[in-house]
Order: structure tokens, then sequence, then C-alpha cells
């Protein structure tokens, strides 16, 4: 397909703005990049003291629990919420040079991807802090993580096509993300749901993804038929969808940047 021929012909331009904005992160700061592992590790201590005596009982190694879903749920608020600005940020780049357009928002999502590789190092410290055996299952951790991705590239490219023309959904997506939270069971039982509004958590697709990683790290099984069906689903819909929508608009981009 032209698309990843493009993509492979652009790959130097790809590196570089990954490269400019994990500069722009940690510039000027003492620990760099070891910030990435240990926010999620005081985040996740934090929350383990607040949350790990109300549910103790429902959630067995619920700091690794937890750790699972905000990794997997910030990699895609993070991916999506950067991938928003990343035509605006680089309007003077795209009025001067061709480029394809997607290539901004893109490397926004692969910027979120580095970032969250160093999160995942959390999770092997707690897990090795907590004398928890990993099954053999957790191998295959990189699936759920390349789902998410896959997913944040459709819903990165719709937003940052659309918030190009309308700026409000800036500011309506962050509240979005807010809410997002609450449904992506992060840090709670999806048990204490009444079951008959339970399928609205279920059928969230960070969840999925949430549920998949979860499944294959403490449950050490591998996810059935239908959560994969799912979680694939929900990703070729997504990058369908994000194509054609920015496929739609990417002549009238340069216009609006």
């Amino acid at each position: 397909m032209k698309i990843f021929s493009e993509i492979y012909r652009y790959r130097e331009l790809l590196f570089e703005l990954v490269k400019r904005d994990l500069k722009k992160k940690y510039r000027r700061s003492s620990l760099g990049i070891i910030w990435s592992v240990l926010n999620p590790l005081l985040f996740m201590a934090i929350t383990t003291i607040i949350f790990s005596t109300m549910f103790k009982n429902q959630i067995k190694d619920f700091p690794i629990y937890f750790l699972i879903g905000q990794v997997v749920y910030a990699f895609f608020a993070e991916a999506t919420g950067l991938a928003q600005t990343g035509l605006i940020e680089n309007g003077s780049l795209i009025k001067k040079v061709y480029t394809p357009k997607y290539i901004f928002p893109l490397s926004k999502i692969f910027f979120s991807l580095v970032n969250m590789s160093f999160s995942l190092i959390a999770i092997l410290i707690i897990t090795i802090f907590m004398g928890y055996n990993l099954p053999l299952t957790s191998v295959l951790f990189f699936i759920p993580i390349l789902f998410v991705f896959l997913f944040s590239i459709g819903i990165g490219l719709i937003l940052s096509s659309l918030t190009v023309f309308y700026r409000d959904i800036l500011h309506i997506y962050g509240i979005f993300l807010s809410l997002l939270s609450f449904f992506s069971a992060t840090f709670y039982p999806i048990e204490i749901i009444p079951e008959t509004y339970r399928f609205f958590v279920e059928l969230n697709p960070i969840y999925v993804f949430i549920y998949y990683f979860r499944t294959l790290v403490l449950d050490g099984q591998l996810p059935d038929l239908k959560l994969n069906v799912l979680a694939i689903t929900y990703c070729l819909v997504s990058l369908l969808l994000g194509y054609k929508i920015f496929k739609k608009n990417e002549n009238k981009i340069v216009l609006f940047v």
C-alpha cells in the first residue's frame, strides 16, 4: 500500500520528530527518562494506599492489577492527546515543505509508545518486589500493547484532522478522557458494577485491551477467541475510519493549521 511505502520513505523524519519530542520532554531534567519509570511507581504507591484496603479481598495482586490498567490507559490518553495537536504544532513546517501530513500525528503516537515502554519497567519492578512469578503467557504482553498502538493511530488521525478545523475538540476530548478513565476499570474490579450496566465497561475498547493484558500476566491464560476478535475488530475499525476521515480532510488542512 502507498501509505506504508510513504512511511518507510519518510522514516528518518519520523525518527527525528520522535527524538525531538523526547528531548523536549526531558530537557533540563536531572533524572531525565527515569521519570517515565518513577511516575507510574509513585502514582501506583499512592493509589495502592488509597484503594488496596477497599479492594484487597476482591483483587489479587492489586498493585500489578492497577499498574497494568494505568499504563495501558495512560498510553492511549497520551498518544491520542498528543496526536490531536500534531498538525497544529507543525503548521509552519507543513506549509513550507511537502510531507505526508499523517506523519506528524503518527510521530506523536510513536513518541508515546517509546515513553510507555519505560513505564513497563515499573510493572517488572513491582512484580520482582512482590515476589510474583510471571506466567509463561506474560511473554505475549506485546500483543495488547500493539492493539492499543494501532487503535490509537486510528483515533489520533481522526482527532488531529478534525481539531485543525474545530479547536473546541481539544477541550471536549480532555473531558472525555477523564470520563473514560472511570469506565476502564483501571483500579476497581468490574464485578462491583451492576450486571445491567456492566456491558458499558466490557465493550469499552480500552478496557478490552487492559483485560487482555491482565489475562496474560495475572491469570496466566491465553485470551479466548471472543476477546481476540473484539480487540482486532476495534483496531481495524479505528484504522479504517481514521484513514478515511484523514484523507477526506487532508487537502484542506494546510489552510487552517
